[in-house]
């Protein structure tokens, strides 16, 4: 085992170990989002059959719409709303057409994008990296809203409701980031001759009063 901190207080001994052994939270815990995506070198994510993103999106619109030949014409004419000579390059064509689509959708799901950061290891958010070379969207995350009712118990979405799945999925990505970058974390407490006293892994991030170690050993350890 990897020892990441010591702590002592009184006669008794915390160490923090990195938890080589981790589970996948995507592949071990239940979500509340989905999480859709592509990358020629990782695997992540959830597992998923769609071969591109164009297929997921299309894929949206037919659960949405209720039918194939729907969701083909939907996806055709909001694909014909952008004018392909006025971009410089595809990707940013095809860009303004996901845009499109997922305007639409936004009647019917509350998605958010992904984006990876690839240097020395990996590392996801929402929000996009500063650096272009080593970072990129590789999917998207994504909830629909009538799971999102059934979640709450309700029949409308407000404002604050919306605000706190968004909120969730990002949380979701956050702890999966985590893990992707190795940051979870075990501890094994001791008395003063170096007896066991408590064990337990699986803590993601290195916010241990916040990630649910302090719970368990006490807040008084991280003062």
């Amino acid at each position: 085992m990897t020892t990441y901190e010591v702590y002592k207080k009184d006669s008794n001994v915390l160490r923090i170990y990195y938890d080589e052994s981790a589970s996948n939270p995507r592949q071990d815990y239940d979500n509340f989002g989905t999480m859709i995506c592509w990358h020629s070198r990782y695997v992540l994510g959830d597992k998923h059959n769609f071969e591109d993103k164009d297929n997921f999106l299309l894929s949206l619109l037919e659960e949405m719409l209720g039918n194939t030949y729907k969701a083909e014409e939907k996806y055709e004419k909001l694909k014909n709303q952008v004018d392909r000579e006025i971009f410089r390059s595809y990707s940013a064509y095809s860009k303004e057409v996901d845009d499109k689509i997922l305007d639409f959708l936004e009647n019917d799901c509350i998605i958010l994008p992904l984006y990876l950061y690839d240097h020395s290891g990996i590392t996801m958010n929402t929000t996009g990296f500063y650096c272009p070379w080593d970072s990129g969207q590789v999917g998207w995350i994504y909830v629909t809203k009538e799971m999102v009712r059934r979640e709450y118990g309700i029949k409308r979405i407000t404002k604050k409701i919306r605000e706190k799945v968004i909120q969730a999925l990002k949380s979701e990505v956050n702890v999966y980031s985590e893990y992707l970058e190795g940051n979870v974390y075990g501890y094994v407490l001791e008395d003063a001759e170096g007896n066991e006293l408590d064990s337990c892994w699986g803590f993601y991030g290195d916010n241990f009063r916040e990630n649910g170690m302090a719970d368990y050993v006490g807040q008084e350890w991280f003062n």
